[in-house]
């Protein structure tokens, strides 16, 4: 039995209406509420955990891992080098002195273009005659210049003989003053021990002076002061000694070429030059030597 919501008579649950008002019944609902079924749970399973991320226990890493935290490396100062050895300065003007290397390539110069050489020689010592010694600087210049032309592997010619580079007057001075020198020093007593004593200990040393003054002037363009006082400084270093035997040989070899009717002076002379041109090169290195000389 069920009770009319207007009147509360009791009515069967068969009707549809109260007997009493007439009131409609409301449906009777015999049915069981539909029920919301949710799909099983599921979960998710936790990610591994990585090397550089410590997971505690119970919990899931994170999707997105922190950046990794890298330690700097540890900084080590580079080790001081120990301080080099002393080494005494090197004196100004010492060189390797090799005489036999210079003479020998001397002698390569000159037989490379001996026959010039040896007229240029010729001539050079006939117009120094005729002109009292005054064309004597220049001559040696020309000869100077001839050498170095075939030392830089340029053909040597007759006319390199006059071209002087507007040197003459250095070159003229440089002969005059080395051959008071020479006549000072052979002069004083004459024929005697010391004369023979002091000839024998100064002429070597002009020698080899008047053989780097001359190419000195000539590829520097330099005066005849600093010219002079350059190989002056350079001679009378601590290898004093050597350079003497050097003059000593030069002035030896052209000595010797005046045996044989003075034919020999000659070969001697370029020869001696062209050593001497080795010596300058090997001592203060050629000036500028792309420069091509005209």
């Amino acid at each position: 039995m069920v009770k009319c919501p207007n009147c509360e008579t009791d009515i069967e649950e068969s009707k549809k209406f109260c007997r009493n008002c007439g009131q409609p019944m409301p449906p009777l609902v015999t049915e069981e509420a539909a029920t919301w079924r949710l799909p099983p749970e599921t979960r998710t399973q936790a990610e591994p955990p990585r090397a550089t991320m410590p997971v505690s226990p119970g919990h899931t890493a994170p999707s997105t891992p922190p950046p990794t935290y890298i330690a700097p490396a540890p900084f080590y100062p580079a080790p001081v080098p120990p301080p080099a050895p002393y080494q005494p300065p090197v004196e100004a003007g010492h060189t390797n002195i090799s005489i036999g290397e210079w003479l020998s390539t001397g002698w390569q110069v000159y037989k490379e273009n001996w026959l010039l050489m040896t007229l240029a020689t010729l001539l050079g010592g006939f117009l120094t005659l005729i002109t009292v010694g005054i064309l004597g600087g220049p001559m040696l210049l020309g000869l100077y210049r001839m050498a170095f032309k075939t030392l830089r592997g340029e053909r040597p010619q007759l006319g390199d003989l006059f071209n002087w580079e507007g040197r003459f007057l250095q070159s003229f001075l440089a002969f005059l003053i080395f051959t008071a020198l020479y006549g000072g020093v052979t002069g004083i007593g004459q024929g005697s021990a010391i004369s023979g004593l002091l000839s024998l200990v100064v002429t070597p040393i002009l020698t080899i002076i008047l053989a780097l003054v001359m190419p000195f002037i000539l590829d520097r363009k330099s005066d005849i002061a600093a010219a002079i006082n350059e190989v002056v400084r350079l001679v009378f270093s601590r290898d004093r000694l050597m350079w003497w035997v050097v003059g000593l040989v030069f002035a030896t070899i052209i000595a010797g070429g005046l045996f044989g009717c003075f034919v020999g002076i000659l070969v001697t002379t370029p020869w001696i030059i062209s050593a001497a041109a080795v010596a300058y090169r090997d001592v203060f290195g050629i000036d500028d030597p792309n420069r091509t000389l005209h």
